[in-house]
Parts: structure tokens; sequence; C-alpha cells
């Protein structure tokens, strides 16, 4: 059994017992000063909750203590039915810190808690502490946290999930897994669904979104005669205010890149040093390679001295999904420039 429980009762104390002995506490410390704390625990080890509430009422009236009611029975009896291993999630003001019950419930005395209203401890070991409730708690436990009484039963499901959170150290704030599934999608898309032109196009797409002042996309069967004859630019984008332009070899391949067609694209980019237009022409040229296939580390590395970046694999999708990019039939209509 998992608990969230309080210990705001007697705060100073229940800290001090926290952090010398490793003890969380609960109050109830009026049947420790009667003697019946022994009673009150075999009756819990033997009892459902029901039954257990009725004999808690019956002692209060035994007693005289009028506040001896069943939903105070609740909280005493799940507390002393935590067993070695079970979970506790302690509350504090936009915080929480979570424990491992290490040994069995047990009445305190008196010296144990300086006359502090505390009448029960269980030895605990930290699994986390003094975590923000809003990095890593989802709306159902953060609402099970805000309930006031003094514990209530969680499922061991939701602390296991809250566990798992904590060792991979992924806050719910961090959408990793949802982009990733999402950058897949968008990458599985471009892949299957799209042309080699309409590939080119996003691309074109995306340098406007990127604040292009212009985009053009060269006739493939032009050729200037003062570029080597390998020369080839699929995309270009000029950005003014930064005084480039972007020229972009765009490759629609599937699986694996080979080293031969790896080497002849950087080799296009690398021989286009002229467009023809003047707007252009005058800009520092930024040279990418964009394909969809999975390029050797190595040879990215070994191309990197010629200032050419590659982008590689489902990184051309991340780099959509990241920009926001919206992708309609419009993206895939080339306007003459």
């Amino acid at each position: 059994m998992d608990l969230m429980h309080r210990i705001t009762h007697e705060n100073d104390q229940t800290k001090k017992l926290l952090a010398s002995q490793n003890k969380l506490p609960i109050g109830y410390a009026a049947f420790v000063k009667k003697n019946q704390a022994e009673e009150i625990m075999a009756e819990a080890d033997k009892s459902d909750k029901r039954n257990f509430a009725r004999f808690f009422v019956e002692l209060g009236e035994k007693d005289g203590f009028d506040w001896m009611t069943p939903m105070r029975s609740y909280f005493l009896y799940n507390f002393l039915r935590l067993t070695v291993g079970d979970r506790i999630l302690v509350p504090s003001p936009g915080q929480f810190s979570i424990f491992e019950v290490t040994g069995v419930p047990e009445a305190l005395t008196q010296d144990d808690v300086n006359n502090a209203d505390l009448g029960f401890a269980v030895t605990v070991k930290p699994i986390a502490e003094h975590l923000p409730r809003n990095n890593y708690l989802g709306s159902a436990l953060t609402s099970k946290l805000k309930y006031r009484g003094t514990n209530l039963v969680l499922s061991t499901a939701e602390v296991d999930r809250l566990i798992e959170t904590l060792n991979t150290k992924t806050t719910i704030t961090d959408f990793s897994a949802t982009k990733d599934a999402v950058v897949e999608q968008v990458q599985k898309y471009i892949i299957d669904k799209l042309t080699p032109d309409q590939l080119e196009l996003l691309v074109k797409n995306y340098l406007e979104n990127l604040g292009a002042d212009k985009t053009y996309i060269p006739s493939k069967n032009g050729q200037r005669n003062d570029n080597d004859p390998v020369a080839d630019i699929d995309v270009m984008g000029q950005f003014n205010n930064l005084g480039i332009a972007v020229y972009v070899q765009v490759k629609h391949h599937k699986g694996a890149e080979s080293h031969a067609g790896f080497t002849h694209a950087i080799a296009q980019l690398a021989a286009s040093r002229y467009t023809g237009i003047q707007e252009y022409d005058s800009l520092i040229p930024v040279k990418w390679l964009v394909t969809t296939a999975k390029v050797d580390s190595e040879w990215i590395e070994d191309v990197a001295p010629q200032n050419i970046r590659v982008i590689q694999n489902d990184e051309f999708a991340t780099l959509l999904v990241e920009s926001g990019l919206t992708i309609n039939a419009d993206t895939f209509t080339n306007t003459p420039e």
C-alpha cells in the first residue's frame, strides 16, 4: 500500500524525528498515554478498515474521546497497515518528498517526541526529497496531494510511474517523447508521400518560414558556364539582413546514403559559385545538403572544412517540427519569381 501522508501536525517535532531517526510519525499520542498503543496496533493488524473503525469508535466512547470518529480511524488504520517496501508521498508547500518504508509501525514514547502529539511512527528511507510539484506531478497526483486529510491511499501504478519519472529525470514538461513521435511521423510522410520535387518545395517553404526575403528553385536545365559542370543547386534562399544566401542540394533518398552519392552531392555544392542573379551573388553563400537518408558521421566530419552543413536522416523533419511550419496544398505550389 502506498500513501500520501501529511506531516504538518506537530511540524517541528515531526521534522526533527524524520531528520534524526528516519522516522515518519502520525499523531494519536492519547493512546500511548493510556497504554493502548499495542492494543490498537494489534487490532489494525487483524481487522479490515470497517471493523477497525467500529473498534476505534467504541474505544473512544469508553475513553471519553468524542474526536474518535470513523474518518479519524481510517487515517490511523492506513498508517498502521504500512509494510516494508511501501512508498509514502509527503507534501509540503509547492513541493513533495517520497520515502520508502523500511520497518513496521511502532509506538513512540513521549520522551521520543518531547510530549508532542505523536503516537506512532514508521522507519523510512528517502527516495527523493523537496522536489517541485509542477515538474513531476501530473494532474491526478497533484489533486490528491491537495487532500486535506491526514493521509490518502494511492494506487501502486501511479506511484510506480512517478518513480520511473524520477529515475529518468524526465519532468512532466519534457515533451521530448511526444516530439520524437511527431518527428517520426513527419519523416515517414516525407519518405512515403512526397516526390523529390515536392521535397524541394518543402525546403523552399522552410527557408521562407525562417525569414528568407526571397526563395528560388532554379531550372533543372539551367547551367552557369562560369561554374564547374558538376555544379547544381536545388533551392536558394536570400536573407538580406544577414547578408547571406542559402544554397541547398536536396536528396529524397531512403535508407543509408551511398558514399558515391554523398560525395557527388557535396561536389555539386562545392562547385556552385555563381547563380547569375546579382542579388544572390552579392551575398555570402551558405551551403546545405538536405538528404532524407542516413549519412555516415565520419563522412560528415570529412567535409566539415568545406563549410557545408549536412542535414541528414530525420534532422530536416526535426527542423520542420521545431519551426512549427504549416504544411498544406500551397506548400507544394512553386510560385515563379
